[in-house]
C-alpha cells in the first residue's frame, strides 16, 4: 500500500501455517509448558492413551466381523443340515423350511454387506 503524499510505502505482511496432526506442533507445547511445566508430558500421554484405545477398537471391530461370519457359516451349515436330515425322513415341508432357513442369514448378511459398500 502506498501514501503517495508522504512518499512512504507501507508494506504488510501476512504468513499462516497449519498443522494438522494427533499432537501440537513443539512450539505450541513449548507454549504449554511455560503456562505449567506439566502440561506437555500430559498431552502427550493423553495422545497414546487415545491412539491405544483407537487400536483395540480397531481390533475388535475386526473380530467381530469374524465372528458374524462364523456365526452365519454355523446357521447356515445348521439349516442345510436339518433339510438332509428332513429329507431323509420323508417330511418334505420340513426340509424346505430348513433349506429357507439355512439361506436366509447368508442372504440378510450379504444385504446388509452390498448396504455398507
Amino acid at each position: 500500500m502506498e501514501n503517495k503524499e508522504d512518499g512512504l510505502i507501507v508494506q504488510s505482511l501476512q504468513t499462516s501455517e497449519l498443522y494438522q496432526g494427533p499432537i501440537p506442533h513443539p512450539d505450541i507445547l513449548k507454549k504449554f509448558g511455560t503456562v505449567d511445566p506439566s502440561y506437555p508430558e500430559r498431552i502427550m500421554k493423553m495422545t497414546e492413551d487415545n491412539n491405544q484405545l483407537e487400536i483395540r477398537m480397531r481390533e475388535r471391530n475386526s473380530m467381530l466381523g469374524l465372528l458374524g461370519q462364523i456365526f452365519s457359516f454355523i446357521l447356515g451349515l445348521t439349516g442345510f443340515g436339518l433339510s438332509t436330515l428332513f429329507v431323509l425322513n420323508g417330511l418334505e415341508a420340513g426340509a424346505i423350511a430348513a433349506a429357507i432357513g439355512g439361506i436366509a442369514p447368508i442372504i440378510v448378511a450379504a444385504l446388509g454387506n452390498l448396504r455398507k459398500q
